[in-house]
C-alpha cells in the first residue's frame, strides 16, 4: 500500500542524513562511470589468475581471518557480526576513485568493483549459514534489501555514468567532474554530521577488544591484498585498499539482522571501522616509505 502524504512528509533527521550520504555516493559513482571506457574487456576478464587472487584475498582469506578472530576473542555482542558483515560486503562504491588515485588502471578498478558486487551476493548467504552454525545466532536478512542497496549505490549510478560517456562523449568529462565535486562535498558534510551525531556512540563501543579487533582485521586485510596483488605495485596497492574498503550498508544489514537489540553497538562499530579503514592505510603507507 502506498504511504500517505502525511507519512512521506514526516522525514526524521536520521533518514534525511542517510539520503544525503546516499546522494553523495551515487554522485561519485556516476562520476566514475563517465570515465569508464569499454572498448576492450575489463582487466579481470583478460587475466583470470589475477581475478582468482583478488577473490582469494577479499572473499576467502579476509572472511576466514574474521571468523577466526571472532571465534577466539570475547567481543561485545554485535561487534563480531559487523566485522563478518564487512568481510563479505562488496567494495565501497566511492573506492574506485581512490583505486585510480593509487595508480591502478580504470579497467581493473571497475572490474574489481563489479566482480565484488556480484560475488558478494553469493558469499553473503554462505556467511550467514556459517555464522548461524558456529555462533548459534539467527540472522534475519531480507535478500531484496541487499540487492536494492547494491543496485542503488553501485549498478544503476555506474550504468548511468557509462551511458553518459557513451551517448554524450563531449559533455561527459564535464558532467563527471561536476558529479565528483558535488558528491565529495555532500559526503564530507554528511560524514561530519554523522560523526557529530554518533560520536558518543563510537566512544561507548570502545573497549572489550573492539578497537584492537578492528585494527587487526584491517592490517591483515591490507597484507592479503599486498601479497596477492602480483608484481604490479599499483594493483597491489589497489587490491590492499579494496580488501578493507567494504560497503557499510551491507554490514549494517547483516549485523542488525543478527542482533536487532544492539543497534548502538552496531552503528558505533561500523563508524569506527570506516574511520580506521580510511586512516590506517595512510599511516601504514607513510611508515613503509
Amino acid at each position: 500500500m502506498a504511504p500517505s502524504f502525511t507519512e512521506t512528509k514526516s522525514l526524521d533527521p536520521a533518514s534525511l542524513l542517510k539520503l544525503v550520504l546516499l546522494l553523495g555516493v551515487v554522485l561519485l559513482v556516476v562520476g566514475i562511470g563517465t570515465r569508464v571506457r569499454l572498448e576492450e574487456p575489463l582487466m579481470l576478464l583478460r587475466r583470470p589468475a589475477l581475478a582468482l587472487r583478488t577473490l582469494l584475498a577479499m572473499y576467502v582469506l579476509f572472511p576466514a581471518l574474521v571468523l577466526l578472530l571472532v571465534g577466539l576473542l570475547q567481543l561485545r555482542q554485535g561487534v563480531g557480526a559487523v566485522l563478518l558483515g564487512f568481510a563479505v560486503s562488496p567494495v565501497l562504491p566511492p573506492w574506485a576513485k581512490k583505486g585510480t588515485a593509487l595508480g591502478a588502471r580504470g579497467d581493473y578498478v571497475i572490474g574489481l568493483e563489479l566482480l565484488s558486487t556480484v560475488f558478494s551476493l553469493l558469499v553473503v548467504p554462505l556467511m550467514i549459514a556459517i555464522a548461524e552454525r558456529l555462533f548459534g545466532v539467527s540472522i534475519d536478512l531480507e535478500p531484496r534489501a541487499m540487492v536494492l542497496v547494491l543496485l542503488a549505490t553501485v549498478v544503476l549510478p555506474l550504468t548511468l555514468g557509462i551511458g553518459l560517456a557513451r551517448f554524450f562523449p563531449h559533455h561527459a568529462p564535464r558532467l563527471g567532474a561536476v558529479a565528483d565535486r558535488l558528491g565529495s562535498v555532500v559526503l564530507l558534510i554528511g560524514a561530519v554530521v554523522l560523526l557529530g551525531v554518533h560520536g558518543p556512540t563510537m566512544l561507548a563501543v570502545i573497549g572489550e577488544g573492539t578497537v584492537l579487533a578492528i585494527l587487526v582485521v584491517i592490517v591483515f586485510g591490507l597484507l592479503f591484498g599486498e601479497l596477492l596483488g602480483g608484481p604490479d605495485r599499483s594493483i597491489r596497492a589497489a587490491l590492499a585498499s579494496a580488501t578493507v574498503s567494504r560497503h557499510p550498508a551491507i554490514a549494517l544489514l547483516l549485523a542488525t539482522g543478527a542482533f536487532p537489540q544492539e543497534q548502538t553497538t552496531v552503528i558505533g562499530t561500523v563508524l569506527i571501522y570506516l574511520l580506521a579503514s580510511l586512516l590506517l592505510p595512510i599511516f601504514l603507507m607513510r611508515w613503509c616509505r
